[in-house]
């Protein structure tokens, strides 16, 4: 139920008697949502659910709550959803991204600041290792877009793939910002090693990032990316098997110093499977 105002002499009906009894028992009444949101004050003592295949945000406002008011937050959908300060404050000892099935409660302190407490046991002071953000499918695609992947929650990430084609193919990563490629300005050197030899090369000028070969049987590739969020210049390490029976190791970077947002995967055929991204916890 949301927050109400009661007067002297009011009489509940039942189905409000429940509503509130709901509510004190952490449940209350609950809005879907497929989309970004910004949270209306009617929203106290309620539950938020975000059902969204893409990346979406649920911003918090000022002057909307009371100090001692409550919103449950849960996602549902493949996006995450990453609760945003619009106008007011949330302090976390966590991440604000809510992957899917994960969930959170604001309190709110005062008018303007709030609490975001994840409910999914994080240790104060964030928790060590990998947070999954998504796992994006690829059905008999060309190419795919990531968007809005890169935040100030984490400042270092893993991709993981596991896809196949119809025969052997190249693909290709291109770094996005605001959803537009960039296509220039990248640096590559492999390290290529098999049974027989082991060689190595390296390309300056390159319009692109490899990520790796598909093949028709398997293909998983492990990049770890670091600070593309970040205004620096962006590096990326990984492996990936090749036809040839060889283990490629891939050191790439981005020269420009570009805060990204996004990463395009583009493939020479048309490949299936999944893209799963990780967050390196900052401690």
């Amino acid at each position: 139920m949301a927050k109400q105002t009661f007067t002297t002499g009011q009489v509940l009906t039942a189905s409000e008697m429940q509503s509130l009894q709901a509510t004190a028992m952490g449940g209350g009444s609950a809005t879907a949502k497929t989309a970004s949101y910004v949270l209306v004050a009617a929203d106290a003592g309620t539950t938020v659910i975000m059902n969204s295949a893409s990346a979406t945000t649920i911003t918090v406002n000022t002057s909307l709550f009371s100090a001692g008011d409550t919103v449950f937050l849960q996602n549902i959908g493949a996006g995450v959803c990453t609760v945003t300060a619009g106008t007011a404050t949330v302090n976390t000892a966590s991440s604000l991204a809510l992957a899917q099935y994960a969930s959170g409660n604001l309190y709110f302190t005062a008018a303007g600041v709030s609490i975001f407490s994840k409910a999914d046991g994080a240790a104060a002071g964030g928790g060590s290792g990998l947070t999954l953000i998504s796992t994006v499918p690829v059905t008999a695609s060309a190419g795919n877009n990531f968007d809005d992947v890169f935040s100030t929650t984490y400042d270092n990430y893993r991709i993981v793939s596991n896809l196949v084609g119809a025969s052997a193919m190249d693909a290709t990563m291109k770094l996005r910002v605001g959803g537009v490629n960039t296509s220039a300005n990248y640096l590559r050197q492999n390290l290529n090693s098999s049974v027989s030899t082991t060689t190595s090369s390296n390309n300056t000028s390159q319009t692109d990032m490899l990520f790796g070969e598909i093949h028709s049987t398997y293909s998983i590739q492990i990049y770890d990316i670091t600070g593309p969020f970040l205004a620096q210049r962006t590096s990326m390490i990984g492996m990936y098997g090749h036809s040839t029976g060889s283990m490629r190791i891939t050191y790439q970077a981005q020269t420009d110093a570009t805060s990204f947002t996004s990463f395009a995967l583009i493939f020479s055929a048309n490949a299936t499977g999944t893209v799963s991204i990780y967050g390196y916890a900052k401690a």
